[in-house]
């Protein structure tokens, strides 16, 4: 067989083996941070499907993380801040990005039940107008300190 058969037969014989490979992975957001304590009945939610938190797992923007009635759940985001859920509580991690090379410091939530204890980390020493939690009531903006927020349904 001449060489330039041999090559067409070789290239002709890879391109349905092409269509055998998976497609690629959709790009994932980076992680905000990671789930650092789990009590109790704790769930992290996206894209319609809901699990139960595990200790070391990440937490990517857009997530909803939420406890049940005797749970709670702690979360530690890149920054070094500090997330604490009481029972019954939602949270849903709209934005997130901790980027201080670049000057993109930015946190915002909704906590539409239960109890949330937000210690800031470099985020709020940073910019402190970086970090803001809306509640059905309204927008909390987060300056610095340890804050607690009750949300009643």
């Amino acid at each position: 067989m001449s060489y330039l058969k041999k090559n067409l037969l070789r290239a002709l014989s890879v391109v349905p083996a092409m269509w055998l490979l998976p497609a690629p992975a959709e790009n994932l957001p980076e992680p905000s941070g990671h789930v650092a304590r789990v009590m109790g009945a704790a769930y992290v939610s996206s894209r319609g499907y809901t699990n139960a938190a595990k200790v070391g797992q990440a937490v990517l923007p857009g997530v909803a993380l939420s406890t049940g009635a005797e749970g709670g759940l702690g979360v530690i985001l890149n920054d070094g801040s500090v997330l604490s859920f009481g029972p019954r509580s939602e949270l849903i991690l709209e934005e997130y990005r901790f980027a201080p090379a670049q000057d993109a410091l930015h946190l915002r939530a909704t906590l539409t039940r239960g109890t949330l204890s937000l210690i800031p980390g470099d985020m709020a020493r940073l910019d402190p107008q970086a970090i803001a939690i809306d509640t059905p009531e309204g927008l909390v903006q987060v300056r610095g300190g340890h804050v607690l927020l009750k949300v009643i349904e």
